[in-house]
């Protein structure tokens, strides 16, 4: 029997799907131009654009937590709502934009939404759906987040590139729009349990949970696949190797193609707990792997730098896609039901360490200052990594369930 409040998957997740496609089909407008944007139109330097948009993401990590924490007491669709409605407005304002104090504010606000978007819709889907269809979800969730990025993107060249005047307008509303139309999507999906519970019990329980302190920080170096794919990746071909620039754009699109083959069908290794802590140390092995295969591009030409970037970039692929079906299943094992968004919003924030601060700094800092040393060094890390989700079953993680050892729920 389906557990009170629960929808059925069939009718959850095309209403769900849909809502995302046509986000991500707006952020990929928004990714594609607003760099150039900045720049060109507004008339910011790099190091300005640069300083904005780590302050901004400061202060978002600040305010995730707190809007979880609404999300428990409102319920999660109804916060979520409200972010893609700032998130339409906030797009909109970059056209007013005239300054660095003018785009830091709007950045700000911009920040403080995506951040906070993610963590909502896990509770979201934790709430509306049963606990053994909640990856699955996730999983299509993502293959859609990856197809309307693509898609996006590519409409977005095609405007920039027909020469449209007032091209920039024209993206930036389509993205503000879409907001909007993703936001009648999901006010349209069946009700349930994400609706208003009112406050709840001992609200900062989280600071003192060990089982999501130690996977946030698990989670967090499992992450760098990201830098790795983003900052690591493209300077390494561009400066220590022969291949040709414009292979960096080809071996994205593997990156992306393999992502939305394969993300559902990835997400069936991580049925239980225990198939997700194991999982886990699959994605650190296969990072570690494509640590290796980076650092010996260089002693390759030709062809044999080519082929060496595609192993790389197809294991990474990998090691990203089991990294991430491991994380929801065991994001969502853990919280209480009346805390799911703030648990999960707190566990976001490793990812954010790994993604957005700890990760770019020890990718250029490290990794491509030193060289082939640099990536060795990364593989050492993620191969040190492999033990771990052995230590949390065993000594940290309480989950309650059957399918760990007596000796994880002590």
């Amino acid at each position: 029997m389906r557990p009170s409040g629960q929808v059925r998957f069939a009718n959850l997740l095309p209403r769900l799907l849909s809502a995302s496609f046509v986000e991500w089909l707006g952020t990929g407008l928004f990714l594609a131009v607003s760099a150039i944007f900045f720049a060109q139109v507004v008339g910011l330097t790099v190091t300005q654009i640069g300083l904005g948009l780590a302050l901004a993401g400061g202060v978002a990590m600040g305010t995730t937590v707190p809007i979880g924490h609404l999300g428990d007491r409102f319920g999660p669709r109804n916060v979520l709502v409200t972010v893609n409605l700032a998130r339409a407005a906030a797009t909109m304002c970059y056209l007013l934009v005239d300054g660095w104090w003018s785009f830091l504010g709007v950045s700000i606000v911009v920040a403080v939404t995506e951040q906070a978007a993610p963590p909502l819709l896990q509770a979201l889907i934790g709430d509306a759906t049963r606990p053994d269809l909640r990856t699955r979800v996730m999983a299509a969730h993502r293959t859609v987040v990856n197809v309307g990025i693509s898609v996006g993107g590519l409409i977005a060249g095609g405007v920039l590139g027909s020469g449209m005047t007032g091209a920039y307008e024209v993206l930036f509303v389509a993205d503000s729009v879409a907001f909007l139309a993703a936001t009648m999507l999901l006010l349209r999906l069946p009700r349930g349990h994400y609706e208003s519970r009112g406050p709840t019990s001992d609200r900062w329980a989280l600071l003192r949970d060990r089982r999501l302190l130690a996977l946030t920080a698990y989670d967090s170096v499992i992450s760098l696949w990201q830098p790795m794919l983003n900052v690591a990746f493209p300077l390494w071909l561009l400066t220590r190797t022969d291949a040709p620039v414009g292979w960096v754009g080809i071996l994205y699109a593997v990156n992306t193609g393999l992502c939305v083959v394969l993300q559902y069908s990835t997400s069936a290794l991580v049925a239980t707990p225990r198939g997700a802590l194991r999982c886990y140390a699959v994605a650190a092995t296969l990072l570690a792997l494509s640590s290796v295969a980076f650092a010996s591009a260089p002693t390759f030409s030709g062809v044999g730098t080519i082929i060496a970037f595609i192993v790389a970039i197809g294991v990474l692929t990998l090691g990203e896609l089991i990294g991430m079906a491991a994380a929801w299943t065991l994001s969502f094992e853990i919280p209480p039901d009346d805390r799911r968004g703030a648990y999960l919003a707190a566990f976001a924030l490793g990812r954010t360490v790994g993604t957005r601060v700890g990760g770019p700094l020890l990718m250029s800092g490290v990794v491509l200052a030193l060289g082939t040393r640099g990536w060795l060094l990364l593989a050492a890390l993620f191969a040190f990594a492999t033990i771990a989700p052995l230590v949390v079953a065993q000594r940290l993680v309480s989950w309650g369930r059957s399918d760990l050892p007596a000796s994880a729920k002590s």
